[in-house]
């Protein structure tokens, strides 16, 4: 890495220190993409319809504040590096929007809503902070594809613990700590995970080191040209593309989950299980993908991931409600994902170097922010997708049963939504052709550093 030779000891505590963080992010944002929705419909008394807008509207706020993050983060330079001092920044404010968004205040109607697209600003603004540092300093970590790799799998892994901890702890915390009272219930579960957030991340930043930093760049230039840039790569549009179809796919299941197992299914109890199968599930193939990048190419890993959650959610589609087949294609599409998210956030990486490459200047905050934002976009497009195929249906928080059409509505949202978003991503990752020009793209780069790094010690001397 960067022309030196580190530790195993310091390569794992690179690799462990960055994956803690996706555990804390992942744990936070699965509880609101999992529970919030049916919190506001069937707790706290707001329409599947006005929630569905609310998460859409928000995003012009999340527009602005991610970009931004993302430009200062390619203007910072600290001891620290350039990201860990934001993400030192975040870890409060995602953890107290956490704990506030799932409060209801007695506000009336209009007060409740209110209340809602604050806590929900909050909540972004604070994961914004978090999240964009953490996908612009991956490339810091290392200059070594392979390794890049490792380190993705890591937090892949870590991610999917905390899903994991989200799935099989937050129903059941719920009632413990709530009894009958399911508001309490609710609020303290998401601060205890609140509290578990920003140990997590404190001790991420305590851990990683920015070994491979992108050169300081003397001439300075606008974001308009820098965002230009960012357009003009191709495979960075393509993977932007794909950031959306995968998160609308995947957090629309997750949106749904809960509606799924208690509407569908008859058991909402069993959501929790159906979660944590998700999550356990992608861990084996997260493990592999290192092994197997070493032979194959990221792409057609990627979309080998793709295919296999296709079938796994057909094979859901198909179970006529029987929760063995349902289960058996729950892991079947986890197992998929696990190849397919490892291998995300390495491209990332990669498509910063070319990026570097092309236009001699590193991007990778601004990267991350309209990726960030992409990524929201996404979020609170499946949010409001499922919102409005719930409202279509006629679904009805105080029912006990739904109606045939809710119910319809509902299997669409979990199976439906998933099938068409994955179909959608192997379309565009067939365009992506990165893979194949990589290794001469990555011995440049390395080239042009040592020339800098010669000119700066001629200078010294």
């Amino acid at each position: 890495m960067n022309g030196k030779t580190y530790s195993k000891a310091f390569l794992w505590r690179q690799r462990i220190g960055f994956g803690i963080s996706d555990y804390a992010c992942n744990l936070a944002y699965l509880m609101v993409n999992t529970y919030l929705l049916i919190y506001y419909t069937d707790v706290a008394g707001i329409s599947a319809a006005a929630a569905g807008f609310m998460f859409l509207i928000t995003k012009f706020f999340d527009a602005f504040t991610d970009y931004m993050v993302g430009t200062l983060i390619d203007k910072t330079n600290t001891r620290m590096g350039r990201n860990r001092p934001w993400m030192l920044a975040g870890a409060p404010v995602l953890a107290i929007g956490m704990i506030l968004l799932f409060t209801a205040p007695d506000f009336g109607t209009t007060g409740k809503l209110a209340w809602a697209y604050f806590t929900y600003m909050l909540f972004s603004f604070g994961y914004t902070l978090v999240n964009i540092p953490m996908a612009s300093i991956l490339p810091t970590l290392s200059a070594d594809p392979i390794e890049r790799t490792n380190i993705a799998t890591s937090r892949s892994i870590f991610s999917s613990l905390g899903s994991l901890t989200s799935a099989s702890m937050a129903l059941f915390l719920i009632a413990k700590l709530g009894g009958d009272n399911v508001v309490k219930g609710y609020f303290r579960t998401n601060l205890v995970f609140g509290v578990i957030v920003v140990i997590i991340l404190l001790i991420c930043v305590a851990s990683i080191r920015e070994v491979n930093p992108a050169p300081q760049v003397v001439k300075k230039t606008s974001v308009f040209h820098d965002f230009k840039c960012l357009m003009q790569n191709k495979p960075y549009l393509l993977m932007a593309g794909d950031t959306y179809f995968l998160f609308v796919g995947y957090l629309g299941m997750f949106a749904a989950i809960a509606y799924y197992f208690k509407y569908i299914v008859g058991n909402e109890m069993q959501t929790s299980a159906a979660i944590s199968i998700m999550t356990i599930a992608p861990i084996l193939t997260m493990l592999l993908s290192p092994v197997a990048n070493k032979r194959f190419g990221k792409k057609d890993i990627t979309q080998f991931g793709t295919l296999v959650g296709i079938l796994g959610f057909i094979l859901v589609g198909i179970s006529g409600g029987n929760t063995s087949v349902i289960y058996a294609g729950i892991l079947l599409a986890g197992l998929g994902n696990g190849f397919r998210t490892t291998m995300y956030y390495s491209m990332l990486a990669d498509v910063v170097d070319y990026g570097e490459w092309k236009f001699k200047k590193n991007l990778a905050g601004t990267q991350a922010a309209v990726s960030g934002f992409v990524n929201k976009v996404a979020s609170a497009s499946a949010s409001a997708i499922v919102a409005w195929l719930l409202s279509s249906g006629g679904y009805d928080g105080t029912a006990a049963v739904q109606s045939p059409a809710a119910q319809t509505a509902i299997i669409a949202a979990f199976v439906g939504l998933p099938i068409l978003c994955n179909a959608a991503c192997m379309i565009l990752l067939h365009f992506y052709k990165l893979d194949k020009g990589y290794g001469t793209i990555k011995k440049e780069l390395e080239e042009r550093k040592a020339a800098v790094r010669m000119n700066e010690t001629a200078l010294e001397s």
